[in-house]
C-alpha cells in the first residue's frame, strides 16, 4: 500500500488530477445509471433524472476541483515563499563569505608585498609574518566551514570514534582560546572532578566546542565565557555560556539553520561565515547528540549540547 502511495505521489499533479477526474466520472456514470434504473422505468422521468444528474456532476466536480486546486496552490505558494527565503539567505551567505574571504586575502597579499620591500627590518618582517599567519588561519577556517557544510549536506561526513579524556579536551580548548580573549573577558572551565573518558569522534567534538567558544568571543565584550560539562542521568551535557549580547527569542528556532546565521552575521559584521551553528547541529546528529540554547537579548547566551551516557566511562 505504501509503495503504491509513493508511486502515486511521484506522478505529476496534472496527470493525477486527470486520473482522479476520469475515475470519479466513470464511477458516477455507472452508479447513477443503475440508481436511475432502480428508481423508475418511466422514460420521461429517466430523461429528467439524467438531465439533473449531469448538472449535479458538473457542480460537484467544479466544487471538488476548486478545493483541490486551492490546496495545491497553497502548497505551491508556500514552496515559492520558502524558495525566495532560501535564495535571500544564500545571497546573504555569498555576500558575507565574499567579504570574509577578501579580508584575510588582502592582508596576506598586502603584507607579503611589504615584507619583500628593501629596508624592512627583522622585527618588522616577523610582525608582518605573524599577520600573514593569522590571516592564513582565518582563511583556512572559512574554507573548513564551507567544506564541512558541503560534506554534511551531501552525507559524506563520517564518524571516526576514539577514546580520550574529556578534561584533556577541555584544557586544549582553553589553551587555544586563552590568547585570543579580549581584555575585559575571562575564559573559565567548569567540569566534574572525576577524569572521565568518552568514546566518540574527538575531532568533531572539538570542532563543536571551537565554533561555540569562538561565537561567544565574538559577541562578548565584557564579563565571562564559561565552558565545560556535567554528568546527567542518561547523558553527558556540555555547555558554553557567555555574558555577551544575547540572542532574541524569535531567532532561537532558526539560528541553527544553514545560511540563517549568515544573514545575522551580515547585519552585524562580526566576522565569520555564519555556518558555525548549523555545522554544530549536523555534527552532533552524527554523534548521536543534540544542541539547544537559552538566551535573551542583552543577557548573554547559554549553549548546551548532550551525548548519550553509554559513551562515557570512568
Amino acid at each position: 500500500m505504501s509503495s503504491l502511495l509513493s508511486r502515486y505521489k511521484k506522478i505529476p499533479f496534472e496527470y493525477r488530477l486527470s486520473i482522479i477526474y476520469f475515475v470519479i466520472g466513470a464511477l458516477w456514470i455507472l452508479f447513477s445509471d443503475n440508481l436511475a434504473a432502480n428508481i423508475s422505468d418511466n422514460e420521461g422521468m429517466l430523461t429528467l433524472i439524467q438531465h439533473y444528474k449531469g448538472w449535479f456532476y458538473v457542480l460537484a466536480t467544479a466544487v471538488a476541483l476548486f478545493f483541490f486546486s486551492k490546496i495545491h496552490l497553497k502548497r505551491l505558494r508556500k514552496a515559492e515563499s520558502l524558495a525566495r527565503e532560501n535564495e535571500k539567505l544564500k545571497t546573504a551567505f555569498i555576500e558575507n563569505i565574499s567579504h570574509e574571504l577578501r579580508t584575510p586575502m588582502n592582508a596576506i597579499v598586502g603584507f607579503t608585498e611589504i615584507a619583500q620591500t628593501e629596508g624592512t627590518t627583522v622585527e618588522e618582517t616577523k610582525q608582518y609574518l605573524e599577520i600573514i599567519l593569522n590571516s592564513s588561519k582565518q582563511l583556512l577556517a572559512i574554507v573548513n566551514d564551507v567544506m564541512d557544510t558541503s560534506l554534511l549536506e551531501s552525507g559524506n561526513s563520517y564518524v571516526h570514534n576514539e577514546q580520550f579524556a574529556i578534561n584533556q579536551l577541555m584544557d586544549n580548548v582553553h589553551a587555544y582560546f586563552e590568547p585570543l580573549m579580549k581584555e575585559d573577558v575571562k575564559l573559565e572551565i567548569k567540569r566534574e572532578g572525576t577524569d572521565l573518558s568518552i568514546y566518540t569522534d574527538k575531532e568533531k567534538l572539538t570542532r563543536v566546542f571551537h565554533n561555540l567558544v569562538n561565537n561567544a568571543i565574538k559577541f562578548t565584550y565584557k564579563g565571562t565565557i564559561e565552558f565545560g560539562y556535567r554528568i546527567g542521568k542518561k547523558d553527558i551535557i556540555f555547555f558554553v555560556k557567555d555574558t555577551g549580547v544575547g540572542i532574541k527569542p524569535e531567532l532561537h528556532k532558526t539560528i541553527f539553520e544553514r545560511f540563517k546565521q549568515a544573514e545575522i552575521e551580515l547585519a552585524n559584521r562580526t566576522g565569520g561565515t555564519g555556518l558555525g551553528l548549523s555545522i554544530c547541529k549536523e555534527m552532533l546528529k552524527l554523534l548521536g547528540g543534540r544542541i539547544w540554547l537559552e538566551s535573551e537579548s542583552g543577557k548573554g547566551s547559554n549553549f548546551y549540547f548532550s551525548m548519550p551516557i553509554d559513551k562515557v566511562s570512568a
